[in-house]
């Protein structure tokens, strides 16, 4: 059969020449370029996708004041307040400890132009080196080992670090738990934040010249304190935050060139 053979109808013959979809052919294009491109983009977001966790804020302050324990109830592994001190409230609730890499601690010093920073600008001219950030690093320290020490009833290591009556004060705070029988576990898991809060230089009747400066501690710990038997008396293996407001001294003109721990108390 030749192509004269073939007979189309007349209304098809005329429009076969003029009328092809390009409009079609042009949305198949269109919906093929943006199926590529869906698939490109969320193709690759398949199962569960990582998801960053923001650090809760610190709250304020200390080593004393478990959160979540009567008001009324016994803090174990806290360090006695000075003779005649208040001994101040717990605070409520707990704080979950992240198992990941421990933060920096955060340091919080008052600007030069308050009335705190003037008295540490004072302070700096009185004991020569002083500042408000070297302080702070040698209380963390000061923080780190006092708490263990304590727990243990290690009085060597606490003498270093206190006052003369800060160290009678903790002394016999851990004759009245040996006495008891009682065993005090510590561990510090962390430091949140170390804050100065106020300081003074004071003169005394020799005219001996005494700086003192006085900073709020956020730590986390598992402290409990067990009886005779092992049985807990006091405490959690939960991980708690505790707040405390730990007053340091420095005499001037003196050898020894540490800011000891002269009393405690929650904050």
């Amino acid at each position: 059969m030749s192509s004269n053979d073939i007979h189309l109808p007349a209304g098809l013959m005329d429009h076969a020449g003029h009328y092809f979809p390009w409009d079609l052919v042009v949305l198949f294009v269109l919906a093929v370029a943006l199926g590529v491109r869906l698939y490109r983009v969320l193709g690759r977001r398949v199962g569960m996708q990582g998801v960053r966790q923001e650090r809760p804020g610190a709250g304020r302050f200390g080593l004393g004041a478990q959160k979540g324990a009567a008001p009324d109830a016994a803090r174990p592994g806290v360090p006695p307040p000075l003779p005649g001190q208040a001994s101040g409230k717990p605070g409520a609730g707990n704080a979950p400890f992240d198992t990941a890499a421990a933060p920096e601690v955060e340091y919080e010093i008052p600007a030069p132009a308050t009335r705190v920073g003037t008295v540490l600008g004072e302070i700096a001219a009185v004991f020569p080196g002083f500042s408000p950030s070297g302080f702070l690093k040698e209380a963390e320290g000061t923080f780190r080992q006092v708490v263990p020490a304590f727990a243990v009833g290690d009085r060597a290591a606490l003498e270093k670090l206190l006052t003369p009556a800060s160290m009678e004060a903790f002394s016999a705070a851990i004759d009245a738990r040996v006495q008891a029988g009682e065993t005090q576990r510590s561990d510090l898991r962390g430091i949140e934040s170390l804050s100065i809060l106020d300081a003074m230089l004071v003169s005394g009747d020799d005219g001996m010249r005494t700086g003192r400066v006085e900073v709020q501690i956020v730590s986390r710990q598992v402290n409990i304190l067990t009886d005779r038997q092992g049985e807990p008396l006091v405490g959690t293996e939960a991980v708690t935050e505790f707040h405390d407001l730990w007053l340091f001294e420095r005499v001037a003109g003196q050898s020894d060139a540490r800011w000891r721990l002269a009393a405690s108390r929650p904050a």
